[in-house]
């Protein structure tokens, strides 16, 4: 099942009212029922919000996640507990965990992560702005894969340590007694750490024979998917792929088949418009290169499609609140005091 129809079957058992969680979302519970089912985000994102209300739990996400069973996710999870090792079940994750979250990106190993540090980390970026969902959101992405990690060694223990870029929430010790793992918020990366050692342990449940079965399953369930991905995540995706984000409309209407009159439509009926899309993907690379990279902020404008420098640190600020030599330089500031 996906994600979504997790939580909904989840608090629908608990005795949430199946009406409030759907309120505003234009979901209906067959939908919900349906393993095959792809949501838009706009629609995703009001359900948690509603969840939240609805159940008055800030810290919702990483409890519900506890109870998610790897199993839920279906063949990508069979063909990552046929695998030889942990290192291959985490490679198989790698390519097919987006069938099952398709608005986040998994990205293991996180090549940013020093291989002497004896640790190798799993990376989950957004594929859109989560905004006041992100922590339950990514909170929920790391206990999953934790649990992933656990029931296909089928260990009590795997991750040593996590990182959120959230800064921690109120109430957390209460959540945090709940995990199996530390959190440090205010991070750079939503990243889960485990020690390496673990890539190369097998698994009790590896089977080659099966695993290349499902692995063949998986690669045409996700050539299906890929035609039926939602009209807001096709168009991001499309622009992260790009070296420079000076593109119109037009250009990507073509580039993705569609006509622009057509993309316009589309992404209206999802509450979104192409030049918030742009805008959300600019502020991921931005953040992403004043941290990485010695590029100055001229170079990075030009990246990202801005005319001037002045055009683009007038919308970071706007969309941060700091010009973006304050956020370079605070970033700075944290990481090394992170390494002292």
């Amino acid at each position: 099942m996906n994600y979504l129809g997790f939580v909904f079957r989840t608090l629908g058992k608990d005795g949430y009212e199946i009406k409030a969680l759907l309120e505003g979302t234009g979901l209906t519970t067959e939908q919900l029922e349906d393993p095959n089912f792809r949501c838009d985000f706009w629609s995703h994102r009001r359900f948690y919000k509603n969840a939240i209300a609805l159940t008055n739990d800030p810290h919702l996400g990483p409890k519900l996640a506890q109870q998610f069973e790897t199993n839920y996710i279906g063949l990508p999870a069979y063909a990552a507990m046929n695998a030889a090792c942990l290192g291959d079940a985490l490679e198989v994750l790698n390519r097919f965990l987006f069938l099952t979250f398709p608005a986040i990106e998994f990205t293991f190993p996180d090549e940013e992560v020093e291989p002497q540090t004896g640790e190798v980390a799993i990376r989950l970026r957004p594929k859109l702005e989560f905004g006041d969902i992100t922590y339950l959101v990514f909170s929920s992405g790391l206990v999953v894969c934790d649990g992933i990690c656990r029931q296909t060694l089928r260990a009590t223990q795997a991750a040593s340590r996590a990182e959120l870029t959230i800064s921690e929430p109120e109430g957390w010790v209460d959540a945090a007694s709940l995990l199996n793992f530390p959190v440090r918020f205010d991070a750079l990366e939503h990243r889960l750490f485990f020690p390496a050692d673990l890539l190369h342990q097998p698994l009790p449940g590896a089977d080659p024979i099966n695993h290349k079965w499902l692995l063949g399953l998986c690669e045409q369930f996700a050539a299906k998917a890929s035609f039926e991905t939602t009209v807001d995540i096709q168009v991001v995706t499309f622009l992260k792929a790009r070296h420079n984000l000076d593109i119109s409309m037009s250009e990507v209407a073509a580039a993705l088949g569609y006509s622009e009159r057509s993309l316009r439509r589309q992404l209206e009926r999802s509450d979104a418009s192409f030049r918030k899309l742009v805008n959300q993907v600019r502020e991921i690379r931005a953040r992403w290169m004043l941290t990485n990279t010695a590029k100055t902020v001229e170079a990075i404008a030009y990246e990202l499609g801005f005319e001037t420098s002045s055009n683009f640190a007038r919308s970071f600020k706007r969309w941060t609140g700091v010009t973006p030599k304050e956020f370079r330089d605070g970033q700075r500031a944290h990481r090394n005091s992170g390494q002292k």
